[in-house]
């Protein structure tokens, strides 16, 4: 288990491998103790820790979130007559983001989802066992759908 969350590179979160190790273990002893039927103990276990790595990279992305929220709350309390309108529009665009990704088919949905919790090419594809061909071509075609997305939108950041 350890070897596959290692996988993953989750250090470079600042994630200690143990911790996502100790969810996996304590996820395992509920579904031991719940006396859950299980087929296939390996891919079934691999779920679980796959899980694991997703749940604390959506933490990490949560947490992330609403440390900019209380950044702008603090500077807009110590700053008078300081225009926090533009430390704004970034957590809008989150949300119109998010909302334009749920409109991508599936597949794509799900590789564009994991690259903007900052996952490689590389994890995607392992997550899915994929070839990072397949996952690229996805990831590119994804990117490519949400850009249009976005420009039906007014939403353009691209520079000429």
């Amino acid at each position: 288990m350890r070897a596959h969350i290692q996988k993953y590179q989750v250090g470079r979160l600042g994630v200690d491998v143990d911790d996502i190790l100790q969810e996996t273990r304590i996820k395992l002893w509920k579904l031991i103790r719940n006396e859950k039927k299980i087929r296939h103990y390996a891919s079934y276990i691999k779920k679980i820790v796959d899980t694991s790595v997703i749940d604390y990279f959506r933490k990490f992305k949560r947490e992330e979130g609403i440390y900019l929220h209380e950044k702008i709350r603090r500077i807009a309390e110590n700053v008078s007559g300081y225009d926090t309108d533009y430390l704004y529009e970034e957590m809008d665009l989150k949300d119109i983001v998010g909302k334009a990704v749920e409109r991508l088919i599936p597949t794509r949905r799900r590789v564009v989802r994991l690259y903007l919790l900052n996952m490689t090419i590389e994890e995607i594809a392992l997550h899915f066992q994929w070839s990072a061909s397949k996952t690229r071509n996805l990831l590119y075609r994804g990117l490519k759908d949400l850009k249009k997305i976005l420009v039906e939108k007014n939403i353009d950041y691209e520079r000429p």
